[in-house]
């Protein structure tokens, strides 16, 4: 097989959980060794991503993104009308995305298939709200409050987790709860996946100490969607409702919007590069 990429860039986050500068080195001898030498190179945070009028400018067909959740969703927000496609590469701590398009691979072995033709064009889907778009899901409500002190546990301050755990478990006991209009049903968090034809809608169950040590637990590892939970919808559009503004994170990034905001299921309109067979 030969791959229709010719002129390929690389983003990459040294701020993520597994990218370094050693790997950088590998993916850019990978290119070469294969005839289609990196044209640009963004390594962030001392660059800027590239937008979509920058890449068209330097000819680049295929971006390469080694980084986790967060910076790939802060590029492919930018780069939704590019008319190229995203190769992801795991550089991150979860890569929850990632899995979806490669499964558990390294980013070097998904790279090399890429380049010889063994990957396929790909639209996701998505959640889209008025606060962006999201590839692995919205988390709305109180509970949110707890992404903060994941990050200070990733920073390793002692200071910091002393500071915003109280706050976290105050959210979660006595933040307004959220619920889908239609239901009299109210919770301190709503999880919102997308999935092929729906979106699915879980409630997060904070009904006992056990409980909420379980969502703090699942925060602390970094993935909120592992915390106890129960079923609640599967439809294309969901209306999240609540006593005033609802606090959301879009593929773990803190975002807000007023109560009665809608989230609607769409197809990525960027197209991204899966190595991973596609799913019946």
């Amino acid at each position: 097989m030969t791959s229709n990429f010719s002129r390929p860039a690389l983003v990459c986050n040294l701020r993520s959980g597994s990218s370094d500068e050693t790997l950088v080195g590998r993916l850019t001898e990978i290119c070469r060794a294969a005839g289609a030498p990196l044209v640009r190179t963004a390594i962030l945070p001392d660059e800027e991503l590239p937008s979509a009028a920058t890449l068209e400018g330097d000819g680049v067909d295929l971006l390469l993104v080694l980084s986790g959740d967060g910076t790939l969703n802060a590029a492919a927000s930018k780069l939704e009308t590019w008319g190229g496609a995203m190769l992801p590469l795991p550089g991150g701590t979860l890569n929850l995305f990632h899995k979806t398009l490669h499964g558990d691979r390294g980013p070097e072995d998904i790279l090399r298939d890429a380049l010889v033709g063994k990957a396929r064009n790909a639209h996701p889907p998505t959640i889209l709200c008025d606060a962006g778009r999201a590839y692995i899901g919205v988390i709305a409500g109180p509970t949110t409050a707890w992404a903060e002190v994941r990050e200070q546990f990733r920073s390793l301050s002692l200071s910091g987790l002393a500071e915003t755990i109280p706050d976290a478990i105050d959210a979660t006991l006595h933040g307004d709860g959220v619920r889908i209009r239609g239901s009299d049903q109210s919770f301190q968090a709503i999880n919102l996946t997308p999935k092929s034809d729906r979106i699915l809608a879980e409630g997060l169950i904070t009904d006992s100490a056990g409980s909420i040590l379980s969502h703090g637990i699942a925060w602390l590892g970094g993935d909120f969607r592992e915390g106890p939970s129960v079923d609640l919808s599967e439809r294309r559009a969901v209306v999240i409702e609540s006593k005033g503004s609802i606090g959301l994170l879009l593929d773990g990034e803190p975002a807000e919007l007023p109560s009665g905001a809608t989230y609607r299921l769409e197809s990525s309109p960027l197209a991204f590069l899966a190595t991973a067979p596609a799913k019946p």
